[in-house]
């Protein structure tokens, strides 16, 4: 399904099914460093956008127009990562959503459910400041552990929840990376964190040097901006100067049809 046309990837590949090597186009590895690890999967257009930033046009389907590949990717992230953790933002536009590898590519469940053979089932983990959150939504209803992070005062507001539903304060005032980290290492033992976004909270993730890796699909299209459409970007949130803005290392290409597949590590020394 992916073509490899670089891979700069260290440390040591994940267990896989054949079939999921086959498809991704060569092994997925990941460096371990004895810490928890952060890593971020977003689409953009060529010019950077993430969202339409229409009402009802809003998701991340309409800038991959669905990409089997893309979807595969994310399916395949979520299948390796111990934790999946989600802006509340994204939550209100993908409502419908459950983040769950099958749910995005249900060809591969099987695959997948392979991979996590002998785990437990990755939490989602949802960020929110406010507490304002639709518990109606499928993901709260499925049956699934959720957790939800936010501060005091969010956790006020969420006093009554589904029982498979955890509310976590992590103290009264905003929630940074460092916190987001280290809940979601203590309450379900991750080492590996998936953000999926929306580009908010991964601006959170980038200013506090928290990102280990970023998994980039560019789809070939231009969606542009004007005074009137403002439209995300990929870091929103967070501007740097020339001189602090983080560099980073490629680690691999992959093409599908007129798509990239980025991915980059923090280089942390340059």
């Amino acid at each position: 399904m992916l073509a490899t046309l670089l891979d700069a990837q260290r440390g040591e590949p994940v267990p896989f099914p054949a079939s999921l090597t086959a498809r991704y186009g060569g092994p997925l590895a990941f460096e371990r460093e004895g810490r928890p690890r952060v890593i971020a999967n977003f689409v953009s257009t060529i010019d950077g956008v993430t969202s339409f930033a229409i009402p009802g046009k809003a998701d991340a389907g309409r800038v991959s127009a669905g990409l089997p590949a893309d979807r595969f990717v994310l399916g395949l992230l979520r299948a390796v990562a111990d934790a999946v953790v989600v802006g509340a933002g994204t939550l209100r536009e993908e409502g419908r959503h459950v983040w769950t590898p099958a749910h995005v590519f249900p060809d591969a469940a099987a695959d997948f459910d392979a991979v996590r053979r002998g785990r437990r089932p990755a939490p989602t983990v949802f960020v929110t400041a406010s507490g304002d959150i639709d518990l109606t939504a499928p993901v709260f209803v499925s049956g699934d552990e959720v957790l939800i992070l936010t501060t005091d005062a969010g956790a006020q507001r969420l006093a009554r929840v589904p029982r498979h539903v955890r509310v976590i304060s992590a103290g009264p005032s905003r929630l940074v990376a460092s916190d987001i980290v280290r809940v979601v290492h203590d309450e379900t033992g991750a080492e590996l964190i998936l953000t999926e976004g929306g580009p908010t909270l991964l601006g959170e993730f980038v200013r506090a040097r928290a990102l280990d890796e970023l998994f980039l699909t560019i789809a070939p299209q231009l969606a542009g901006r004007s005074e009137r459409e403002r439209r995300l970007a990929l870091v929103e949130g967070a501007a740097f100067a020339p001189e602090e803005a983080p560099w980073w290392r490629l680690l691999s290409v992959k093409k599908a049809d007129e798509y990239l597949f980025l991915r980059f590590a923090y280089a942390r020394t340059r």
